[in-house]
């Protein structure tokens, strides 16, 4: 149980966080760059056209440390509500198999996230990857028996997958980048 009580307190903190990131982030929302205009001559006459922007625009609207933090709840409720209703649904006993099989499934929803994330934006492959393993990361630091079991490696290899995941989409992103240069207007 106290397991589970730190692991509370720990989601508690790093929403508190989100949201104070959130909130600094609406007010450096508010300072807006103008529009860059080009303007093509053809003869006498001026045609004004705005220039697309070479920057692609976020996922729905939310910046890639945003996603990350959704990524890494989402992973988390994944982890510790959806295992935990699993097993008391079906009964099944708390054992390293059935926690494996959970801490998997949580290492391939994170890892997916820092692909598509870094897909979308390849210049945050630097810390997509920590934001997203920020629940893992902090365990291995505060729980005393994390590196007593065999369940680190398994956590640890969804760090390394995370970031093999992470460079794979930042490559796949700059090699879009580079073939969407050429607009048509």
């Amino acid at each position: 149980m106290e397991t589970k009580t730190s692991a509370l307190t720990l989601l508690i903190i790093v929403l508190i966080l989100l949201f104070a990131v959130i909130l600094l982030s609406i007010k450096s929302d508010k300072r807006r760059k103008s529009i860059a205009i080009s303007v093509e001559r053809d003869g006498n006459k001026s045609i004004y056209k705005n220039k697309p922007q070479s920057k692609k625009p976020n996922l729905w609207g939310i910046p890639s440390w945003g996603l990350a933090l959704l990524t890494m709840f989402l992973a988390f409720v994944v982890l510790m509500v959806v295992g935990d209703i699993l097993t008391a649904i079906f009964k099944i006993p708390e054992s390293n198999g059935v926690d494996l099989a959970f801490y998997i499934i949580y290492n391939l929803i994170i890892a997916g996230g820092c692909f598509y994330i870094c897909r979308q934006n390849p210049k945050s492959i630097f810390y997509v990857p920590v934001l997203c393993n920020i629940v893992g990361i902090i365990a291995s630091i505060v729980e005393p028996t994390f590196w007593s079991g065999a369940l680190w490696m398994v956590i640890c290899g969804g760090w390394v997958l995370s970031i093999i995941a992470s460079f794979i989409g930042a490559s796949i992103g700059k090699r879009t980048d580079i073939s969407d240069k050429s607009y048509t207007n």
